[in-house]
């Protein structure tokens, strides 16, 4: 939605009073069992995007040949676990543990689909796994956990992928309801679940459930399963923040116009989930949040709220296309937020990379926000359409830690994790930056990373555009530079790469890109020469070609999980 027309809106409400008061009044959770409806029909929409045509569908491989004897296989390193989105707390996105896949052998013809598994509804999370995990019978599996927009957690064998159970949280809510078809036809499970594990045979996932009991009666739960049977082992928490304002007033959670869209976060601060909107739905009445919960009781421990004036009631929302929360090596937590108002003095986070301390009781800690805050709120250009990556220190660095993050204007900032840089005329808080609007259009996803033989890459693919790398500068004058390309150009929003690596060592880094579209298609690339891919295949559909199939490939233990419309593609070697 544009700036104007959320302005128009922002004037009626100051015009009138009761509106805010009434919208609060409807727009607010409920007690956990209650079915009274507490939202409205919303004329439907789905958001606009600066998008590229969607690619056209690859001719199908089908199954790999001898693929039933690639489901034996067994994996030639030691097992890993991936608990959280994008392997590690600052949302790399590199395994850094991989033997058995290669440049060489995901180039060969040894390499392809292996299976699909089918699940009933969107999977619009990463996959995770947990190795070697000791279930109730006594039995030992590595298990694979895939959640969907119907509400659906399956717990697959990942050598097999026999499901070992399944479990429903409940009613999904019709996308219709909401009044946002971005994801269609329904909202469930939409954030990366994260694992925490206890043990060999002790695991709870964590995950955030929307759910529709009666007819516009929404309700948004966060669970704690247990990862060897599915059932709750605390009572499910509702989520329903609510902030009284420095202006006055009140801000609350609005079950039906909000959700949670990135993926869990977990440190021993706690656990974090943040909360974007649907189709900037109800604009002027509502916040972003960020929410610390115990996980041990799923109480609220924490919160923070974007906006604080309520005359400044516009969004800056917490979405990221799915990307999670970052956590710095002190526990602070990073997020980017998307459209909003912009105050720093009076509070108003819209368009801004944000350092927050881990209890989120206190002062926001830091903070980036571009020059061009107004063009981009104006004309939905999104800051927090991109999440926020930390950058590993390396060996030698004198460079402070730094984080990259991209949004809707297709510039990649380069940022000092400890003084993010401000709001300052030309951008100057950063530390360096890259635009590439000239090759595409705005990114809807965010960053990988490599630790390379040659030193750390970052890897980034906006609207299309083809893949590229950037070395990293460490030095006394941190930068940018643009190291290697690809030659496909993304489908619609660019995409959520992923590096799999057996650590720095030479000829074992693979770039794995999931490509949008109708069809959606896995790609692979040298991580060093870039290029074109060394392999390509169609890898499931998505419900529609504009349907923001905003996704994450996950790669472990040799194999490597597509999210999809109603399945999950598997990919791996034969023998």
């Amino acid at each position: 939605m544009s700036g104007l027309f959320r302005r128009l809106g922002l004037a009626v409400a100051l015009a009138l009073p009761g509106v805010l008061a009434s919208a609060a009044t409807l727009h607010r959770p409920l007690p956990p069992d209650s079915l009274e409806p507490n939202g409205v029909p919303e004329n439907v929409q789905q958001d606009g995007g600066d998008f590229a045509a969607p690619p056209a569908a690859l001719p199908e491989k089908g199954l790999l040949r001898n693929a039933a004897a690639g489901l034996k296989r067994p994996y030639g390193g030691t097992p890993i676990d991936v608990l959280t989105y994008h392997y590690d707390p600052g949302r790399t996105g590199w395994n850094q543990s991989e033997t058995d896949l290669t440049p060489a052998t995901v180039g060969s013809a040894n390499f392809g689909q292996l299976t699909t598994l089918d699940v009933d509804g969107i999977v619009l999370s990463q996959p995770l796994l947990v190795s070697g995990f000791t279930m109730p019978d006594g039995t030992t599996h590595d298990v694979l956990i895939v959640v969907t927009e119907h509400n659906s957690v399956y717990a697959f064998d990942a050598q097999s992928y026999a499901t070992l159970w399944q479990a429903n949280l409940g009613p999904s809510q019709s996308s219709k309801d909401v009044g946002c078809v971005n994801v269609e036809p329904e909202y469930g499970i939409s954030g990366t679940p994260v694992i925490v594990r206890g043990g060999a045979g002790s695991a709870t996932i964590y995950l955030v459930s929307a759910t529709e009991p009666a007819h516009l009666s929404f309700h948004t739960q966060l669970h704690a399963l247990d990862l060897g049977t599915g059932l709750d082992v605390v009572t499910p928490a509702e989520i329903a923040p609510s902030a009284g304002l420095k202006g006055g007033g009140t801000v609350n959670f609005d079950p039906q116009n909000q959700w949670n869209r990135p993926a869990l976060a977990y440190s021993g601060n706690g656990l974090y989930i943040a909360i974007g909107s649907h189709c900037d739905h109800n604009p002027d009445n509502i916040s972003g949040w960020l929410l610390n919960y115990d996980p041990a009781t799923l109480a609220l421990a924490g919160q923070f709220h974007t906006i604080e004036t309520a005359e400044s009631y516009e969004l800056a929302s917490i979405w990221m296309s799915g990307f999670a929360p970052a956590i710095g090596p002190t526990g602070n937590v990073f997020v980017v937020t998307g459209n909003g108002a912009v105050d720093i003095s009076r509070n108003n986070w819209g368009e801004s990379v944000l350092n927050l301390p881990a209890d989120l009781r206190k002062h926001v800690q830091g903070y980036f926000t571009s020059i061009h805050y107004k063009s981009y709120n104006n004309h939905d250009v999104d800051f927090g359409s991109g999440g926020v990556m930390l950058l590993p220190v390396v060996q030698g660095q004198t460079a402070p830690p730094m984080a990259v993050a991209m949004g809707k204007s297709a510039v990649l900032y380069l940022l000092d994790q400890n003084n993010l840089g401000g709001l300052q005329q030309n951008d100057a808080g950063a530390l360096n930056w890259q635009n590439l609007r000239q090759y595409g259009k705005g990114l809807w996803g965010g960053p990988s990373y490599y630790g390379s033989p040659n030193g750390g890459l970052v890897y980034v693919q906006i609207t299309g555009d083809v893949l590229r790398s950037f070395s990293v500068a460490t030095g006394s004058q941190p930068a940018l530079t643009q190291a290697a390309v690809g030659t496909s150009p993304a489908g619609p929003g660019g995409s959520l790469s992923v590096v799999s690596s057996n650590g720095a060592m030479p000829n074992t880094g693979v770039v794995w890109v999931v490509r949008r579209g109708a069809t959606i298609q896995l790609e692979a690339y040298d991580a060093l020469a870039l290029g074109n891919p060394i392999f390509a295949a169609n890898a499931g559909v998505w419900s529609k070609a504009q349907g923001n199939a905003f996704v994450t490939a996950m790669e472990a233990n040799g194999r490597v999980y597509v999210p999809g419309y109603r399945t999950v593609t598997v990919f791996g070697l034969a023998q």
